[in-house]
């Protein structure tokens, strides 16, 4: 499956094609075991980071990881759906230490105004983590309709967009 392997890593197949979850190398039972992320694990030019990141699997290290790092959910596998839109919300009375204004996004799922960044001035080393940690709590099984489609542009999706130019205003 993996060009590469892990030293001393028990290979460990996810649950479909599409799971960026499920760690596929494991070391270690019961409460010493750890589990490879597969993500932190790809080369950067597949999107990931080119190193190993071993985590606890007992005491949910891995879960958090994959959840608030990479913003993967545990349930589908797949990530978080992101906000359906976005606005700038104006803070009430802040601070000399906190922002004037934050970032918000609308949940498909809850409907409310979620913030995407930290009140506190200065950079988070995970900027998407509060809409992560909103989405984990809010969304569940709820995705976005069409998220997990395939797309594919293959030579059918390449003669409609011939058609669709050909034919504006049409529908197929």
């Amino acid at each position: 499956p993996y060009t590469r392997r892990p030293n001393n890593g028990n290979y460990n197949p996810p649950r479909d094609i599409r799971d960026l979850y499920t760690p596929r190398y494991t070391k270690g039972s019961g409460g010493k075991k750890i589990a490879l992320c597969p993500i932190c694990w790809e080369d950067a030019s597949r999107g990931g980071e080119g190193r190993q990141e071993w985590n606890h699997t007992k005491t949910s290290q891995h879960n958090y990881h994959m959840q608030y790092y990479h913003g993967i959910s545990p349930t589908h596998c797949l990530p978080f759906s992101p906000p359906i839109a976005q606005r700038i919300g104006c803070v009430a009375r802040p601070q000399s230490n906190e922002k004037a204004e934050l970032l918000q996004g609308k949940c498909h799922h809850c409907d409310q105004w979620i913030a995407l960044e930290g009140c506190k001035v200065g950079e988070l080393k995970v900027k998407e983590l509060f809409w992560w940690k909103h989405a984990a709590s809010c969304h569940k099984e709820s995705r976005l309709q069409g998220e997990t489609d395939f797309f594919l542009e293959d030579d059918a999706y390449k003669r409609l967009l011939e058609w669709e130019a050909a034919h504006p205003g049409e529908t197929v």
